[in-house]
């Protein structure tokens, strides 16, 4: 089999469970994780099915060769990554899927990591959205601009305290303490 199948589908920053086992039941079904991008778009590998084991990293060690490396000889590889998101793979041994992260401080610390990102994204809006003169900017924007960007942000004003709170919920169900 070859070529490519390009899926959409879209997780929220705490689902790393349900996009491990939404791959790993694609792997079963002959599609292989070979790219992600920012939009949710997802593509695939056509070939033979195989119980793949996949684990999300975000972002922790993964931009260092070191610990690409132990990553390598522990048996993993790299599938994807998209901004930060880093997806790695592995066969499972007899059904079994063994874990990057195998306790509780560890998983809260990956959460901690993705809090501490979605909340330091969130900043350079919340300044620029005080320190603007909104009367100004009003006035020199269009309609056409407008409307989408305020779509943007309202979208955004919606998501962001979602994912913050689902994740600082993650952190809290581990058992460890939240940033601050």
């Amino acid at each position: 089999m070859n070529g490519t199948k390009t899926v959409f589908k879209f997780f929220w920053a705490h689902q790393d469970e349900q996009q491990e086992a939404w791959l790993r039941a694609m792997a079963q079904q002959g599609l292989h994780l070979v790219k992600v991008n920012p939009f949710c778009f997802w593509t695939f590998r056509l070939g033979e099915p195989a119980d793949v084991v996949y684990r999300v990293d975000f972002p922790h060690g993964s931009q260092d060769p070191a610990f690409r490396q132990l990553m390598h000889d522990a048996g993993w590889n790299l599938a994807a990554t998209t901004v930060g998101w880093h997806y790695w793979r592995t066969p499972a041994v007899a059904g079994r899927a063994p874990e990057l992260f195998s306790d509780n401080a560890s998983k809260a610390r990956q959460f901690r990591y993705r809090l501490a990102a979605f909340v330091a994204s969130a900043m350079p809006l919340f300044v620029m959205l005080i320190l603007t003169d909104k009367q100004r900017a009003l006035e020199q924007l269009s309609l056409p601009f407008l409307v989408p960007l305020c779509i943007a942000l309202v979208l955004y004003a919606l998501i962001m305290p979602y994912t913050i709170l689902q994740l600082m919920l993650r952190i809290r169900k581990l058992g460890s303490p939240l940033p601050g």
